[in-house]
């Protein structure tokens, strides 16, 4: 009889042990994620007032390098960038395209407004984004 309490004492205890543990993983993992930079979310950062609000701003904002125009360059820039849960812009950098346009497309997502941030399980997030920005010249 007493080796049967003793041992049902020491199930409970590691049963009590492990149920601790495991809530204490679970507060560790979202004070982790707190500042975490997400990847893919539910809904992507975009730009205030969406697709057509982006355009416009671009024709307004961007400005055409002068040598690239004289040289006939033209193509997409793709820059990346990582939007706050604020939506502050931050780590602007070009990541593809033509040498001679990237900086300009850098230039015109620094002139940008706030973004409306990524949203993950219904909240703000920090996320990456790659945005293209596309240069054609008028034939």
């Amino acid at each position: 009889m007493k080796k049967l309490l003793a041992s049902i004492s020491l199930l409970f205890c590691i049963f009590l042990c492990s149920a601790q543990t495991d809530t204490i993983k679970r507060v560790n993992k979202s004070a982790d994620d707190w500042d975490k930079t997400y990847v893919k979310v539910e809904r992507e950062a975009y730009f205030p007032g969406g697709q057509r609000a982006w355009l416009s701003f671009l024709q307004e904002h961007l400005e055409y390098p002068a040598k690239a125009k004289r040289k006939n360059i033209q193509g997409t820039v793709v820059v990346q960038f990582i939007v706050d849960k604020d939506g502050t812009l931050s780590y602007i950098e070009a990541i593809s395209g033509p040498e001679q346009l990237r900086q300009a497309a850098v230039n015109v997502i620094k002139k940008s407004p706030n973004w409306t941030p990524a949203s993950q399980n219904g909240y703000n997030v920090k996320s990456y984004k790659k945005q293209p920005v596309g240069f054609a010249l008028q034939q």
